[in-house]
């Protein structure tokens, strides 16, 4: 009798299904898919056991342990893994390592995260694009497999060897000062991107005048603190955990899942001021710019942009999207929207108040307009950011 036999044979009804957690909780994705898992298994009423990975005796300890099932996140050590499946626990991966010893996979979709990140920097005009990761990091590696597949192998890599230690900035700043400019930096999570605008002061580098900087992540205690606030793709980091444990309930109760291996897009781009670049415009299409970015959240159009600027309307509009690639309206409605993302994201100010507070003096045209830049309406976009997932 296998492994997984043996422990649909010991099971009693009505007995709470056992449950190993093998997720870190030393950074920020490891916890957040951690709360993702607790909030499905705390309705299921599973017992769940957190597994300390940074001792081998105690790992081959717990992995005598009956478990019915394992979530596991940035395993180190595959033998307990395999002492896991071994005693008949199902096995759901929350990445995309290791899947040789899952039974089922949900995890973050890097190659399209690469491609949000890179698209967002070419966007905003940044014309030469780098990656910054980290060396000897999984994660890291796979990200720049897809970077180096979507530049062609034209971009420029560094390896950082830095992981919340005090490792010389030196070589980082020397790499940054040689790019060629305007470059647009990817970085592989949001703790490389706060050292990547670290080593740009360092430097003397203009951010994002020279450099612009693009996390992952959306950690906002990092991107909202760091000079200036870094911009980063959102990722679905809680949801794994809640599909993982989706998978999980329906393994442990002998079912097939739909997708073995499931990978999920990226949630966002948050476009902070690390890439917000003003592009190389005549001055009427720079005085536009600066007073849309001041007044966007007042009710303003296209007739107020056009006084500002000091031309005619005519005029405007055609050397408006000759030097910035849009329309005046698009670009208002682009900054309206990050404003009304924020507040939905950051604030507990109720929805009838975010149409006036992002210039909008009518809720209908307001919800109107999110939904068509964003696929969904703004209480959709307050629970989705607020990770409240349901399934």
């Amino acid at each position: 009798m296998d492994g997984r036999k043996k422990a649909l044979a010991r099971r009693k009804p009505g007995k709470p299904l056992r449950v190993a957690v093998c997720i870190g909780t030393r950074d920020q994705w490891g916890r957040e898919r951690l709360l993702g898992f607790l909030q499905y298994a705390q309705k299921q009423n599973w017992q769940t056991y957190r597994i300390q990975q940074d001792n081998k005796s105690v790992l081959v300890r717990d992995a005598l342990l009956a478990f019915d099932g394992a979530i596991i996140f940035d395993c180190l050590d595959q033998g307990f893994q395999k002492m896991l499946k071994e005693g008949g626990a199902v096995c759901v991966e929350t990445d995309s390592q290791n899947l040789h010893l899952a039974d089922a996979a949900v995890f973050q979709d890097d190659a399209m995260l690469v491609r949000a990140g890179a698209g967002h920097l070419r966007s905003a005009g940044f014309e030469h694009l780098g990656f910054c990761g980290f060396a000897n990091n999984p994660t890291s590696d796979t990200r720049l497999a897809h970077f180096v597949e979507q530049t062609n192998g034209a971009g420029h890599v560094f390896k950082d060897t830095w992981l919340d230690g005090p490792v010389d900035i030196t070589p980082l700043m020397r790499w940054i000062k040689a790019l060629p400019k305007p470059a647009g930096v990817l970085a592989c999570d949001d703790r490389i991107g706060e050292r990547v605008l670290e080593a740009c002061r360092w430097a003397g580098i203009r951010v994002p005048d020279e450099v612009g900087v693009i996390g992952a992540g959306n950690d906002e205690l990092i991107c909202e603190m760091t000079q200036p606030r870094l911009s980063s793709v959102v990722l679905p980091t809680r949801k794994i955990g809640w599909m993982g444990a989706e998978m999980l309930e329906r393994l442990m109760a002998g079912k097939k899942v739909k997708e073995k291996w499931l990978s999920l897009a990226p949630l966002d781009i948050i476009s902070r001021t690390s890439t917000d670049r003003l592009p190389a415009a005549r001055p009427a299409v720079l005085k536009a710019l600066e007073f849309m970015r001041a007044e966007s959240h007042h009710p303003i159009g296209v007739d107020q942009v056009t006084a500002a600027a000091g031309v005619s309307r005519r005029t405007l509009e055609r050397i408006f999207s000759a030097d910035v690639g849009k329309t005046v309206h698009d670009y208002l409605v682009q900054l309206r929207l990050q404003g009304a993302k924020q507040l939905l994201r950051q604030t507990d100010m109720p929805l009838g108040d975010i149409p006036v507070q992002s210039g909008y003096l009518s809720q209908s045209a307001f919800v109107q307009m999110f939904a068509t830049q964003t696929g969904m309406s703004p209480c959709e976009y307050r629970d989705q950011h607020r990770q409240h997932y349901r399934g």
